[in-house]
């Protein structure tokens, strides 16, 4: 006597499909959900690059924009100090300058790094026209140098008194 003992099939698996077609199917299944999980990983990590690559070039511009307000007001604070011949004489100031900004320290610079500021300065009568024009200067002091391939400038003026506020003039 032969007795056939069936089994129902289990929740989810088609009747007549193996337990070995299966495994087969979820392997199948296990490999694109790796796939897809690795292109999401892929992508997070490129926008995270992305992010800290602009945030650090961000850090850089703004310490360059930092550096040359520095130098302006370096420039303009030593001009209002010296004696009104030598502002007037035209011939005791270059009329430009060098100045450099390396935010690595003394190595960077050996290799290039840093930013060049170039800068003018410009000694010319006030525009005023008052009668104490005679005895008033503009001094407008102007950097430019180039920034991730941007050229950029700053420029700041002010006014120097023949009768100024100094008395210990150099």
């Amino acid at each position: 006597m032969i007795v056939r003992i069936s089994a129902k099939p289990g929740r989810g698996t088609a009747p007549g499909v193996t337990a070995f077609e299966k495994r087969i199917s979820e392997r199948g299944s296990l490999i694109l959900e790796a796939l897809v999980g690795g292109a999401i990983l892929g992508l997070v990590a490129v926008s995270l690059y992305g992010a800290f690559s602009f945030g650090f070039k961000t850090i850089r511009v703004s310490q360059e924009d930092i550096r040359a307000d520095q130098i302006l007001v370096d420039k303009l604070e030593t001009l209002q100090v010296y004696k009104w011949s030598k502002l007037t004489s035209g011939t005791f100031f270059p009329a430009s300058f060098t100045a450099s900004f390396c935010p690595s320290g003394s190595g960077a610079s050996a290799t290039g790094s840093g930013a060049v500021y170039n800068g003018v300065i410009a000694i010319t009568p006030a525009p005023v026209t008052e009668s104490y024009s005679n005895t008033l200067r503009q001094i407008t002091v102007t950097v430019a140098w180039t920034s991730a391939g941007v050229p950029r400038s700053r420029s700041m003026t002010t006014f120097v008194s023949q009768n100024g506020i100094q008395a210990y003039k150099n």
